[in-house]
């Protein structure tokens, strides 16, 4: 792929826009600015500490795209345990029903129990003769009350695994809020530091970021909406190829924490539809999607391979060749074409 004069800009991580509009919101919920930047912060220094935040930003994103796959999981178990509870309690319902029926059907046939009619015979030899029916019928009612209270103890088993569940369930709904939130701190003091710079000085970030939509729409454009051959070492094609035109038809979106389109994405968001259009189903966070697939080394990328960056793993993006990925880069940039080089290089995997 040819060289752009974006690569002689500023890096690719510095690149920030949380000066726009499009950040001062998070989920619904107004950023008021929390401060001002120091007045001794260079532009340099604070486009450092706005990439830190972003960084720490994107790595409580992925957490929480972690915490949304593991509540998923246990919704469908409590739906589970919740469902056998019912059924289990239809069943003990039933066979206490059962019992009066039985009951009430002994008292419409002799108008007495048949042990009372036993007991109350004239004649002893009767009532000996009878001795089986009344052994029959105290078997029958024992063992009915055996089952019954087998099924009560099934029954309060399954409570006890729907609870639990349902304890899961708040736990992770309570990380998951305890990581928007921290997204939502960084993101913040993101804004506030920029918020203190100099109008020259936004002017310049700004300016970055246009040019940054404007080399994206134009890297886009350039590929004829992927119809023509990515840059690789080996050619894409299937379902791999699939992936790529999927990603590189984002080009110049924006990045919006914990989105999987169509109009924004995160990164872990951007490979799993990008995936997802070719037919392969992936996990949502970023420390799950490596678990998927074959395991692949730098030396064997192929376009296509979903790259991962950092430890703990909190980035990925889809291999294009040519030693560059296309990827949701960071709050405040946009989906574009980098070299993997400008991140520290974590493994890769193949899909499908």
């Amino acid at each position: 792929m040819p060289e752009h004069d974006r690569r002689n800009t500023s890096p690719r991580r510095t690149l920030v826009a949380l000066c726009t509009a499009a950040v001062t919101s998070v989920g619904g919920i107004a950023l008021a600015p929390i401060g001002h930047a120091e007045p001794s912060l260079t532009l340099d220094q604070v486009k450092t500490q706005v990439d830190d935040l972003n960084h720490q930003a994107e790595q409580a994103t992925e957490r929480y795209n972690a915490g949304t796959d593991k509540l998923a999981e246990i919704q469908l178990r409590l739906q589970s345990a919740q469902a056998n509870v019912e059924r289990q309690q239809l069943r003990v319902s039933e066979l206490t029903a059962d019992m009066g029926g039985f009951a009430a059907a002994t008292y419409r046939a002799g108008g007495l129990d048949p042990t009372l009619n036993a007991l109350l015979a004239d004649d002893p030899a009767e009532f000996l003769a009878q001795a089986s029916v009344i052994d029959a019928f105290a078997r029958q009612q024992a063992d009915q009350l055996a089952v019954v209270a087998a099924e009560r103890q099934r029954l309060e088993q399954d409570r006890l695994l729907a609870d639990e569940e349902l304890n899961r369930l708040k736990a992770v709904e309570a990380e998951l809020a305890t990581e928007k939130a921290t997204v939502e701190k960084h993101l913040a003091e993101a804004q506030a530091l920029l918020d203190g710079l100099q109008a020259e000085e936004q002017a310049q970030l700004e300016s970055e970021r246009t040019a940054r939509e404007r080399e994206a729409a134009a890297e886009q454009a350039s590929r004829g909406g992927g119809e023509e051959e990515v840059p690789a070492d080996v050619p894409a094609s299937g379902r791999a190829q699939i992936a790529v035109d999927f990603a590189l038809a984002q080009l110049g979106e924006p990045y919006s924490y914990g989105s999987e389109g169509p109009d924004s994405w995160d990164c872990s968001g951007l490979t799993m539809k990008a995936w997802a259009a070719a037919g392969v189903s992936l996990p949502r966070s970023s420390g799950a999607q490596i678990g998927v697939g074959t395991r692949v080394s730098l030396s064997q990328l192929q376009p296509g391979d979903l790259v991962f960056f950092y430890s703990p793993i909190s980035h990925v993006g889809i291999y294009l060749g040519g030693g560059e990925l296309v990827h949701a880069t960071h709050p405040g940039d946009v989906v574009s074409i980098d070299p993997i080089s400008t991140m520290p290089f974590a493994g890769a995997t193949r899909p499908g």
